[in-house]
């Protein structure tokens, strides 16, 4: 029977380091948002309040008979849950309908904001 010895000087393993340009460091988060009202004007403001000057905004649907105006929305954040959370804390009658993300790494990030 062969007899198996732990090792305290078993060589240390290495973990591949993880490449800094290819970390995803923001989303591209595209959320739809209703809110209260059939002018785009009071929506768009309190979006814009909420959001930054930085977010999309694109009329989607005007809902007379619910008293309602749909947005999409394009806004550059670390997550998803950042976003709902501001849009929460903010807009307290709004409804968040289908949300999409792309994550974006640094050397694209960085390439998208020389462009701007």
């Amino acid at each position: 029977m062969h007899t198996v010895i732990a090792s305290s000087r078993t060589a240390p393993r290495r973990t591949a380091s993880p490449d800094i340009e290819t970390q995803p460091v923001l989303s591209l988060v595209t959320i739809d948002v209703s809110v209260p009202g059939i002018s785009s004007a009071s929506g768009r403001s309190a979006l814009l309040a909420a959001l930054g000057d930085g977010a999309r905004l694109f009329v989607m649907a005007v809902d007379k008979r619910n008293d309602c105006i749909t947005f999409r929305v394009d806004v550059m954040a670390k997550s998803v849950g950042e976003v709902v959370g501001v849009l929460a804390g903010a807009l307290r009658r709004a409804t968040i309908g289908r949300v999409r993300t792309i994550c974006l790494t640094n050397s694209i990030a960085h390439s998208i904001a020389q462009q701007h």
